[in-house]
């Protein structure tokens, strides 16, 4: 715990403070709430949450505001993870309230739960009841190491070399305006958001082992989805798992008619654009996922399940694509800018020289973030060890090693870039 809190306070005392205060505040809370009876207990829960969603709109959201409105920002510093831990940590008030789960007596466990190093600063969310057994009793064996060490270095592979990488061409082409460089533009901001997050994942995983946690899977090769839906259990499953279980089945789910699921798909929407950021294209982004999974579920989902496999992947990896320009962009009239060139509308050409030249220089890469997002990878490892078993193993270790060894040196040669995520 102690290391934990060094390694948080390492972006900033202030932050560390603040995750200080929260941790108490949802141990006495909790342990409040425990002890009475119903009535109370819903008035201690929903100002324990009350209090943390304040703290969590103060940091995040009132500058946005106060700009949009014309006011001076305050300029708060922003705290690392605090959408993560926050969302962690309203899961255990909500589990102790359902009764799920009984509150947590040890401060110190609850603190770890909170500020584990490996998931503080961007995730995986992981919901209380996922790792309380694990908060009092874990073993950590040898293969809990080796595995934990493998996640790791494919973590570090994929930011290091796939997502930096993409990064490049994704910054040199933003003031291009053809519709071949538009369209890289794109492609190179969907890949390198996937490599870069599930990256972190994949890293906070395999750190998790080496301590005896597991930590539940984040990604599981979402550009392979043939619906929209199917998209969202294989992208950031642990936010769509969050607002699945605190959210969307509470207030009713699918089960009280046509107008009610309406609504209730709006609002997880809407929220989950909200959590990313108050500028007005994450809503954006958020609303056009609340459409496109209505429209998939009252009209156009039996139509898609009639398509050849290949064409539904093709179709929901556009329609990714397109969703993520909207993150991807600074602002809507920007994000429309560039959907407009992708369709042909506003541009200045076909292609020009710069866009050849990233496309030469990075044809390789793009074929390896296409080969390793569609699973291939894993496919060809298992295969190997299913049929040279120890002689695979070997080899693979030597493999991973070498690639830890590229990436450690792109780290000290200073060209590796931080994580997208830390933004929210």
């Amino acid at each position: 715990v102690i290391l934990s809190w060094l390694f948080y306070a390492w972006a900033g005392i202030q932050g560390l403070v603040l995750l200080l205060i929260e941790t108490c505040w949802i141990w006495f809370a909790a342990r409040a709430m425990n002890d009475e009876e119903q009535s109370r207990r819903k008035a201690l829960f929903w100002t324990a949450t009350g209090f943390i969603l304040v703290i969590l709109v103060l940091y995040k959201y009132l500058d946005p505001l106060l700009q949009a409105c014309g006011l001076q920002a305050l300029e708060l510093p922003f705290p690392l993870g605090i959408s993560f831990y926050t969302f962690s940590a309203l899961s255990y008030l909500a589990d102790v309230y359902s009764r799920r789960c009984k509150a947590q007596d040890s401060f110190l466990k609850l603190a770890l739960y909170l500020a584990f190093f490996p998931k503080v600063a961007q995730g995986p969310i992981v919901q209380y009841h996922q790792l309380e057994q694990e908060l009092s009793d874990r073993t950590v064996t040898f293969q809990d190491r080796g595995t934990g060490t493998l996640k790791f270095a494919k973590g570090l592979a994929k930011k290091v070399i796939l997502a930096d990488g993409l990064e490049k061409v994704f910054f040199a082409l933003q003031g291009n305006t053809t519709l071949t460089g538009t369209w890289l533009l794109s492609l190179a901001y969907t890949f390198q958001l996937y490599f870069d997050f599930s990256g972190y994942s994949d890293m906070a995983i395999g750190m998790g082992r080496w301590f005896g946690f597991h930590i539940p899977e984040n990604f599981n090769h979402p550009y392979r989805s043939v619906s929209v839906r199917d998209f969202w259990r294989r992208w950031h499953i642990a936010l769509s798992s969050w607002f699945r279980d605190y959210v969307y089945i509470p207030l009713g789910g699918s089960r009280e008619g046509r107008n009610i699921l309406v609504r209730n798909l709006l609002i997880v929407w809407l929220l989950t654009g909200l959590w990313h950021g108050g500028n007005l294209t994450y809503i954006a982004w958020g609303l056009y996922y609340g459409l496109l999974i209505m429209a998939e579920r009252f009209w156009t989902g039996k139509w898609l399940e009639k398509l050849p496999y290949w064409v539904r992947v093709l179709l929901v990896f556009v329609m990714a694509n397109i969703g993520w320009v909207f993150f991807a962009a600074p602002d809507l009239v920007t994000a429309f800018q560039r959907l407009g060139r992708m369709t042909g509308i506003g541009i200045t050409g076909l292609t020009d020289e710069q866009t050849l030249f990233w496309l030469r220089t990075y044809a390789l890469l793009f074929v390896a973030a296409i080969v390793t997002s569609g699973g291939l990878y894993q496919q060809v490892q298992d295969r190997i060890l299913q049929r040279w078993k120890m002689n695979g193993v070997i080899g693979l270790a030597v493999f991973w090693t070498l690639i830890l060894l590229v990436c450690l040196a792109a780290m000290v040669a200073g060209t590796s870039r931080t994580f997208l995520y830390f933004a929210f």
